[in-house]
Parts: structure tokens; C-alpha cells; sequence
């Protein structure tokens, strides 16, 4: 339990005076996204290409993105069925199947699994999150889509166009390819690496992402508050924090034997809250956004007691 506190109340520490900030004035929305921007374009690029500059390629395994995304996709399209059922509009059914399936590793996930285990932790969180959006995100714009009335078939490709290369552009994915590129780049040329001024650049930035990624979360909760529809978000944070995080442990221990570590890893990331990016879409959508602002809040708050119990089940001990 000991162990399990040196890891919980680091992160949602940090959430909380995140959280207390943006709810004073130090903190105001523009300041906000100026906050968000720097950690996102700065420190988090510099983390993430330091974290896969030291991988080879050929030691990734693919058996941790059929374990993860497999599990989602399942639980997905089975949080269509329930949507229909609870009687959600067409568009809104998307909205409350990536409440549940998506997770949030960028600005909770990579401060956690840092604490917990250190870069050799975010090798397979970084695999994870590199499809992550580009899966569910893709497939959730596409049902909307079909839900958005008038829209025509050129409407549709021109739109997942667009979100395509949104995604590419994303201050995320290209410091992890970066990464890998110049990982395998290292080890074709003897004698060449990261220069060392350079490197102390980057890794004082990469120390600056966790605690400002923390106090992001935070305080942008603090901005956006519970709206309606809470009772239909509950359902959603039940699934993302109880029953993604089983299936995906269930299908890398018994199908896929994963690595103990990479199985711990996938496992405590399907435990993370839902993502800030579910209310970015339902906003741009205008469909399901209380729904999907609700599961965010909701799931967060609740993921400091199943994050807490996760790591107890799984024995995990801070690295």
C-alpha cells in the first residue's frame, strides 16, 4: 500500500493544485492554453523522443496493439449496442463509446507510468498511444459523420481527410517516429549520437512534462465543470475503468502472454480516465458534449480509487 501512495498521490496531487489553480485567477482559460501548448509542443516532444531514441524497432512487439486495441474495439461497438438501447441519437452513440474506450495517456497516462516505472514503462505506452488516436478517434469521426445529416460522400472524405492529417500534425506521433528514426540511425553510424548540450536541452525539458501535463489536467477539469447527462456518463466511466482494463488483462495474460512489464503497462493505461479529446470531438461534432464532458470529469475522479486499486491487484511497485 506503501508503494501504491508513492505513486497515486504524486500524480493526482499535482491534478488537485492543477485543479485548485483553475479555479482561481492565477490560472485563466488564455492562460490555460498558452500552458497547454507549451507542454504539449514543448516538453512532451522532448520526453517522447528521448524515451524512443534509445528503442530499436525491431524489439517492439506487435502483440501489445492486438491485445489493447482489440479489447477497445470490442468493448466499442458493445457500448454502441448499450447506446441504442438506452435510446441515444445516432451521433451520440459514438460520443458514449469513446467515453469508455479512450484513453487518456498523453496528459495522465505518461506522468504515471514515469513515476511508476520510469522510460523503460513508456516504451509500450508510447506503442499504445501511437495508434491510439488514429484508431479510435478516425472511427469515431466516421460514425458521426454518418450521424451528421446532409452530409454526402465528399463531405465525409474530406473531413477524415482533414482529421488524418490533424493527427499527423499532432505534437505527439512525430516526436515518437522521430525517435525511433534516429534510434536506428544511431545504430547504423558508430560513434553517432544525440549531442550532449543537446541532450541536456531536451531532458530538461522532458523533466518539466509530467508535473505540467498534471497541473494541465487539473485545471482544465476545474474550466470545465459537470454539465448534463451525468447519469449516462457514469455508465460510461463504469466500462472505461472496470471493464477495459479487465479485458485487456485477461487477452495479454491468457492469449498473448505478454511481457510482465508491457502487460502491466497496457493494463494501467486502459485504466486511465477518458481522454480530453472525447469533449474536443463531441464539441467539433456539437453532438454529445455534456455526455462526453461528464464521462471525463467523472472518470477522473474516479480513477484515483481504480488506478489505486489496479496497481494494488497487479503489485506494482514505483520504479
Amino acid at each position: 500500500m506503501k508503494a501504491i501512495l508513492e505513486i497515486i498521490v504524486p500524480v493526482f496531487g499535482m491534478v488537485a493544485v492543477g485543479w485548485v489553480i483553475g479555479r482561481t485567477s492565477l490560472l485563466r482559460p488564455e492562460g490555460l492554453r498558452g500552458l497547454t501548448n507549451v507542454t504539449f509542443y514543448a516538453f512532451f516532444p522532448a520526453l517522447l523522443f528521448r524515451s524512443m531514441s534509445h528503442v530499436r524497432i525491431d524489439a517492439l512487439s506487435p502483440d501489445i496493439l492486438i491485445v489493447f486495441f482489440g479489447a477497445g474495439l470490442i468493448l466499442y461497438f458493445l457500448m454502441l449496442l448499450l447506446a441504442r438501447v438506452l435510446g441515444l441519437r445516432f451521433s451520440e452513440r459514438a460520443v458514449f463509446a469513446l467515453s469508455a474506450t479512450f484513453c487518456n495517456g498523453v496528459g495522465i497516462g505518461i506522468p504515471f507510468v514515469s513515476y511508476a516505472f520510469g522510460e523503460k514503462g513508456l516504451v509500450p505506452l508510447l506503442m499504445i498511444i501511437s495508434v491510439n488516436s488514429l484508431a479510435m478517434l478516425t472511427l469515431s469521426s466516421f460514425l458521426m459523420e454518418i450521424g451528421a445529416q446532409g452530409a454526402g460522400q465528399t463531405h465525409l472524405l474530406r473531413k477524415l481527410g482533414g482529421a488524418a492529417l490533424a493527427m499527423l500534425k499532432h505534437p505527439v506521433l512525430p516526436p515518437i517516429f522521430a525517435g525511433l528514426a534516429w534510434s536506428e540511425i544511431t545504430a547504423l553510424v558508430p560513434g553517432l549520437g544525440t549531442p550532449v548540450v543537446i541532450d541536456r536541452v531536451l531532458q530538461g525539458l522532458a523533466t518539466a512534462a509530467a508535473p505540467c501535463g498534471l497541473i494541465m489536467a487539473g485545471a482544465s477539469l476545474a474550466h470545465v465543470g459537470l454539465k448534463e447527462h451525468w447519469q449516462t456518463a457514469a455508465v460510461t466511466a463504469v466500462f472505461k475503468l472496470v471493464a477495459l482494463p479487465l479485458m485487456v488483462w485477461t487477452a495479454g495474460r491468457y492469449l498473448f502472454a505478454l511481457d510482465p512489464l508491457w502487460l502491466t503497462v497496457a493494463t494501467l493505461n486502459a485504466a486511465m480516465p477518458a481522454g480530453a479529446n472525447v469533449y474536443l470531438v463531441a464539441q467539433l461534432y456539437r453532438t454529445g458534449v455534456g455526455l462526453a464532458t461528464n464521462a471525463v470529469v467523472l472518470s477522473t475522479g474516479a480513477s484515483i480509487v481504480t488506478l489505486s486499486v489496479t496497481l494494488l491487484l497487479l503489485g506494482v511497485h514505483p520504479g
